[in-house]
């Protein structure tokens, strides 16, 4: 049984990002790491070139 199908629906998750995140844990990446990338593309979007 694979872990999306262990999870309680919740109409608040996008089943799409779920995925994602079960993707990159699965690959070794950490939360924090996941944040961090985040936070990185907020700001280079801030920024104007």
């Amino acid at each position: 049984m694979s872990v999306t199908q262990t999870l309680v629906p919740n109409k608040n998750l996008d089943e799409s990002w779920v995925n994602l995140m079960i993707a990159a844990r699965d690959s070794g990446i950490s939360a924090e790491e996941v944040r961090q990338f985040f936070r990185e593309c907020k700001e280079k979007d801030g920024k104007t070139e």
